[in-house]
């Protein structure tokens, strides 16, 4: 059973002013035939039941850098339903992630991910964010061990700015058996 995913396009304003948005429906669906061709050997499937354009996110361009505090005030603005809430915004200046997700989907399965401009970055950011939401954390990469660091670089769970969209066999384990795949008939 694929897992419903609510969409909400939401662009920031700062002071009432709103930036264009970037995202659009189609932008979405794009990036999620990305995400589900990289979650594709673990047999998870995800899909969007809803996609709305949500009324601009009045914060200060300073407010934004911290991915946890953009989170949570883009989750108050939803009430958790039977769904994943994504949040699909605008690049954020000086936010070294590429969103941010409630690990472990605690308290709620929700995650927000930001514009890298093409179909490939915004999956693969996407795909890490819904990773986190099915319990796998980030991949540690030892830089000092080349053959490791030149394995792991092209993991999905990579910490930062990485382009990997491998998963391992442990990874695809935790996230099929994560609370959130069953909750959806996984």
């Amino acid at each position: 059973m694929p897992i419903p995913l609510k969409i909400y396009i939401t662009p920031f304003a700062e002071k009432g002013v709103a930036e264009p948005s970037k995202w659009s429906a189609d932008t979405a669906k794009k990036a999620l035939d990305v995400v589900n061709k990289i979650w594709a050997p673990a047999k998870i499937t995800f899909v969007i039941s809803e996609s709305l354009s949500d009324k601009p996110l009045d914060m200060a361009k300073s407010a934004r850098n911290n991915d946890q505090r953009v989170l949570d005030v883009l989750s108050l603005r939803h009430a958790p339903d039977n769904a994943v809430h994504v949040y699909l915004v605008n690049p954020i200046t000086n936010l070294t992630a590429g969103g941010g997700s409630y690990l472990h989907s605690d308290p709620e399965p929700a995650s927000f991910v930001q514009w890298y401009g093409n179909d490939f970055a915004n999956g693969r950011a996407w795909a890490h964010e819904l990773g986190h939401l099915m319990s796998v954390d980030h991949v540690d990469v030892d830089y000092s061990n080349e053959k490791q660091a030149a394995q792991l670089n092209k993991n999905l769970m990579t910490k930062g700015l990485s382009v990997g969209s491998d998963l391992t066999s442990g990874q695809i384990s935790t996230a099929k058996g994560s609370k959130l795949v069953k909750r959806f008939g996984g």
